[in-house]
């Protein structure tokens, strides 16, 4: 929202105030070929359905699972306006339920919540096995599970060779041979080769030939025994003269099992490579719920989780060789010695060799895994989301068969995430995908804990909403059994905590409006980014968080080698099929290449393409090494003359090569404007662009604690600019605003973590307000506001005048008495009075001081007859931790962050008027009080395992027994003892001061 001077908040709560004051949310839309049409864009944004509702992360907790909180918890999702559930069975070292993982009576309850979200309209999706950290079950063998390559070492002399060779390490009593081969002995090794071939994560070590080049192995030297040795591992064989060593080598399991899954769910991951046993791993997980399902297949039940990958590295599978030269064109199998470090050919051979090993193994797990898990869902009409990054995975290339690319972001900041989630956010663009969706809200245990609301959700969640995530899937919304033991069930030690036995849930609807609004206009069309960061095969999911304030004032994309072969020129600038197009290409600062993409990206410059960066070090796989000359030849062509320093800029071609030089010192020397600019320029705003056939949209958000006044200049000419509130839904003209030279001009007053909508998509017309002073904008209804005796106003033609404005209403601040009706029992009094506001946390009655849920304020207040176009806001001051308003019985708002504002107006009436505020704080205060209260079951004393101090040992004997409930001693009961006795009080209740402020509606006659 917008933050005026005057108003100092929001006022009409999403009242985003702006001198053309712009509020909270700001983002500009812009309607591409496939987005909605003027019409259906404003009917999606005032009524958003589908999947622009956000979904939850539906964690059933180690069998703790009953009908009747299914029922429960489904039925709130569709009250508070989420969009289903994806369903997680996890043990997170939580206490034995009844409902047992791959029991019938599992299916029972799973077929149960699938009919349930059917009658609901609500989607369900599963994630692929119990826990999260990626596939697997009880029922994959060694034979079926994740392999590695492994491998023993014998010296020997030349000569007659008889000798017996070790088995290499195995697992599981599993391993298989692969070949024996015999080379010279040398002691010159690749560097971080460990990394380098059992890469749990990247980016890789990157390759840069300096130095001397290192005495290698001829490859005429290697020589393949594999047929020599017998099923004992006696190897009989002549070699030449000389000191040799004989690789026996071989694959065995990696031992990874999926995690957190519960006791029946757990066992071995299943190999990714191997796309029989990735068929298996999807019958065993999915088969039968699919089938129970029935008709609701496809429907009802809709998708396939993947959270990120958590199953370690993989490296081998049994068809890997047979891969390796389908895809590569040449035998790997003589070159295995690298995988030792041995240098074979030359250094630069044996690293391309590597990238070659790395590359199939990458195609593997993107056809294999993600290939065949699509394949078998999408013939059952079911979608695939998943997080297809972390341990080796690329998201560049994994994405590739995922239907909704997902990232994740984690409480209470996301700033060092933000480059990598702009990589699944470009793989998404590039494949055509419009929802990206994220695990939202993710808090490790010093962040969770009861402690997120509305008001700090929001700047992680805008923030996400700028790196191009559309979809959010909260962490978590657990699975409550017992709706009497609140809060319940979470995540052991993780997350935020979403749900229906939350205290502040019941008034979650309106935040959860304002996701959906801007999930929809988000999803439209496509996003405008000026740049492409291209990024090597080796980064996978490693761009630095660096890049994420590469271009000040643009976007850019993440882009692959693949996808710059994909592009053309095309008007200036570098085009994709899917429609994405780029002004300008950034190369890494370290990188190899394929020569096939220098080859596109020489011809793209001889185009037109503008470039900037390094040249690569060195070619990628061994088909470019071998072609060394072209390769070196393709670099001088592109990068010769340019030392990045003296020398920073050639033309090539109809294009330009810079190196040496910024990024935006290159877009503003190209002419490219910046697609959003503002002043001053130290203001960290964050903004996405959208565009559809139709319309463009911006989503500005000031990454900010403070509140910020400034210039909006947007790039784009001769439209009325729109805002659109995503938090009460209203959209109308900007009432103010200034055609430049480069495009609409609007100015700016952001609240802390401010954000807000703007859309272009109708022509203007006629002559508007260009300035205005001293007035604030009401962005609700697109009223001028202003508490100045008078106003001057200036038209886009250049003429002006000055009205003057009538005298307003003083200002009254609410001094008491309150009377305070405590709703959710909990150990409070039903009532109390308060002669003046204070939090509750100061009460001296404990059942007030520790009181954890939902109040309603009430008192009376003189209001007087007020002039025509005058407005009152209602500010509230302080809130802990989110406010229902209603005036006279009509309710005015749900305010969730601040300012505490909110225009009552409407609701006024001469006389005395009757204000209720119902305020719901966190159950943190609760769950102290609580602790100084004795209970039979106990929780994992600290010090004992950091993972797991403070998880619940037993479950409590009246949990399940509604004839017990009544013996529960204490007011709340958690799964998990966060906090201690002593633990510090959080304030709580409506803090106030609560004034009632007035203001003059400036209407300004048009001529």
């Amino acid at each position: 929202m917008i933050l005026p001077s005057v108003l100092s908040g929001r006022g009409c709560r999403a009242c985003a105030l702006a001198l053309a004051s712009l509020a909270v949310t700001a983002v500009i839309f812009s309607a591409d070929a496939r987005g909605a049409t003027a019409d259906s864009l404003e009917t999606g944004f005032d009524s958003p359905s589908g999947t622009a509702k956000p979904l939850v992360w539906w964690h059933w907790i180690n069998g703790n699972v009953t009908k009747e909180g299914i029922a429960a918890d489904l039925e709130d999702m569709k009250r508070v306006g989420i969009g289903g559930a994806q369903i997680l069975d996890v043990e997170i070292y939580l206490p034995k339920g009844p409902v047992r993982y791959g029991t019938d009576s599992w299916h029972e309850h799973v077929q149960f919540a699938i009919k349930k979200a059917a009658e609901l309209g609500l989607e369900i999706d599963m994630a692929n096995s119990s826990g999260w950290s990626g596939a697997g079950g009880p029922w994959v063998t060694p034979e079926l599970s994740m392999k590695q390559v492994v491998w023993s070492e014998t010296e020997t002399s030349g000569g007659s060779v008889s000798v017996s060779l070790p088995q290499p390490t195995a697992k599981l009593n599993f391993y298989r041979d692969v070949a024996v081969i015999a080379v010279p002995s040398t002691t010159e090794r690749l560097d971080n080769i460990d990394t380098k071939i059992n890469w749990k994560a990247k980016p890789v070590p990157k390759f840069l030939a300096t130095g001397a080049e290192p005495a290698a192995i001829p490859l005429d030297k290697v020589v393949n025994l594999t047929g020599k040795m017998d099923a004992a591992g006696k190897l009989k064989a002549q070699l030449p003269q000389g000191k040799w060593v004989i690789l026996r080598f071989g694959y065995t399991v990696t031992g990874s099992d999926n995690h957190p899954a519960t006791p029946e769910g757990h066992g071995l991951e299943v190999n990714k490579l191997d796309a029989d046993a990735v068929a298996f791993q999807f019958d065993k997980s999915l088969g039968r719920i699919i089938k129970e399902a029935g008709p609701l297949a496809g429907k009802t039940f809709a998708g396939i989780l993947f959270d990120s990958f958590e199953a370690g590295f993989q490296n081998w599978t049994a068809a890997l060789p047979a891969e390796f030269q389908k895809q590569k064109k040449y035998d790997f199998v003589p070159w295995m010695p690298v995988l030792t470090g041995r240098i074979l050919q030359s250094r630069e051979a044996s690293e391309g060799v590597l990238w070659d090993f790395r590359n199939v193994i990458d195609e593997l797990f993107a056809e294999n895994y993600f290939g065949t898990m699509h394949k078998l869902a999408a013939a059952h009409g079911m979608k695939i989301y998943s997080e297809s990054q972390g341990g080796p995975l690329n998201p560049m290339s994994a994405n590739r068969h995922v239907d909704v690319p997902m990232n994740e972001f984690w409480m209470p900041d996301i700033a060092s995430r933000v480059s990598r989630m702009k990589m699944s956010s470009s793989a998404a663009g590039f494949y055509g995908r419009n929802i990206v969706g994220a695990e939202a809200f993710t808090a490790k245990p010093e962040d969770g804990k009861h402690l997120a609301i509305p008001s700090t959700l929001k700047s992680p969640g805008d923030y996400a909403f700028v790196t191009g995530i559309n979809r959010f899937i909260f962490h978590h919304y657990t699975h409550q059994p017992v709706t009497a033991a609140a809060p319940g069930f979470a995540l052991g030690r993780y997350g935020s905590h979403f749900g229906r036995l939350n205290t502040w849930w019941p008034y979650a609807d309106a935040w959860i409006s304002y996701l959906s609004r801007s999930q929809f206009l988000l999803q439209q069309g496509r996003t405008v980014a000026d740049v492409a960061v291209l990024v090597d095969e080796n980064t996978g999911y490693g761009l630095t968080a660096k890049n994420a304030n590469l271009v000040p004032g643009y976007d850019f994309n993440v882009c692959y080698p693949a996808y710059l072969r994909d592009m053309s020129m095309k008007d200036g600038r570098l085009v994709h099929p899917q429609g994405h197009s780029f002004g300008l290409l950034v190369t890494p600062d370290a990188w190899v290449a394929e020569l096939s993409t220098l080859r596109h990206l020489r011809d793209l410059i001889q185009a037109g393409a503008r470039i900037v960066g390094n040249p690569p070090n060195a070619p990628a796989g061994l088909r470019d090494v071998e072609n060394q000359a072209e390769f070196k030849s393709l670099v001088q062509e592109i990068w010769d003359g340019l030392d990045g320093k003296r020398e920073t800029s050639k033309k090539l071609g109809a294009g330009f090569v810079y190196r040496g030089v910024k990024p935006p010192e290159v877009l503003e020397q190209e002419g490219i404007v910046p697609d959003l600019s503002w002043a001053p320029a130290t203001v960290p705003f964050k903004f996405i662009h959208r565009s559809t056939a139709d319309a463009d949209i911006y989503f500005v958000f000031n990454y900010s604690k403070d509140p910020v006044s400034a210039h909006l200049e947007f790039r784009q000419k001769d439209r009325v600019p729109e805002l659109w509130n995503s938090e009460t839904g209203s959209h109308v003209d900007s009432p103010i605003y200034s055609a430049t030279k480069n495009g609409t001009a609007l100015p700016v007053q952001f609240e802390p973590y401010g954000s807000v909508f703007v859309v272009f998509r109708k022509p203007v017309s006629g002559k508007w307000i260009a300035a205005a002073d001293p007035v604030e904008l009401e962005e609700k209804n697109a009223k001028i506001l202003t508490s100045a005796a008078s106003v001057s106003i200036t038209y886009s033609d250049g003429a002006q005048k000055t009205l003057s404005m009538p005298v307003l209403p003083a200002a009254s601040t609410f001094a008491g008495p309150w009377q305070i009706a405590f709703l959710d029992g909990r150990g409070a009094p039903p009532k109390a009075v308060y002669q003046k506001l204070q939090s509750w946390s100061e009460d001296t009655n404990p059942g007030i001081k520790y009181y954890s849920g939902a109040a309603t304020y009430t008192t009376t207040f003189q209001a007087p007859a007020a002039k025509p176009l005058q407005a009152a806001i209602l500010d509230l001051g302080n809130v802990a931790d989110i406010a229902s308003v209603a005036v006279n019985g009509q309710p005015a708002g749900i305010l969730w962050m601040p300012p505490f504002r909110v225009d009552v107006t409407p609701l006024l009436k001469p006389g005395v008027n009757t204000l209720q505020v119902s305020v719901a704080n966190r159950w943190v205060n609760r769950l102290i009080g609580d602790e100084a209260i004795p209970v039979d079951f106990a929780y994992q004393k600290k010090g004992t395992n950091k993972f797991t101090d403070g998880r619940l040992l037993s479950l409590p004997d009246w949990l399940y027994d509604p004839r017990k409930l009544s013996s529960k001693k204490r007011q709340s009961f958690s799964t998990w003892q966060h906090y201690a006795a002593d633990s510090p009080l959080l304030p709580s209740g409506l803090l106030g001061p609560v004034k009632l402020e007035w203001l003059n509606v400036v209407q300004p006659p048009q001529s």
